[in-house]
């Protein structure tokens, strides 16, 4: 099973990636004002999973990705993949179990407050 991973991009933007039993980043959305915004995306997209659409691209150097398009609307874009096997692979999972993944929220740091481990000299 994956799970979905709520995080803050270094704009201060909000996405979320669907991540494979592995650990590997296989989708990630496109930016989001709020963390809302993400949850309820991921609610609309699994409530209606059957209506996505999956458009394969290639880059110029040859590499393979998907776009996720709901009613002509891109929701994000997979990673890069070396071969047409890996691509399948990779949309298969998406597919199998994006609906059943749990949302892991990365947003909030706990380690702020904490004192630092060596004191300057």
């Amino acid at each position: 099973m994956g799970t979905l991973v709520i995080s803050i991009k270094e704009n201060g933007k909000y996405k979320y990636s669907y991540n494979n039993r592995k650990g590997n980043t296989i989708f990630t959305s496109n930016s989001h004002l709020s963390k809302v915004q993400c949850i309820s995306e991921i609610t609309v997209l699994k409530k209606n999973f059957s209506s996505l659409n999956f458009i394969k691209y290639k880059t110029p150097a040859g590499k393979l990705y998907f776009k996720i398009v709901v009613n002509d609307f891109v929701i994000g874009n997979s990673r890069k993949f070396t071969t047409p096997l890996l691509l399948e692979k990779g949309m298969n999972d998406f597919e199998k179990n994006f609906v059943n993944s749990e949302i892991l929220d990365f947003t909030e740091s706990i380690f702020e407050d904490l004192p630092p481990i060596f004191e300057t000299l």
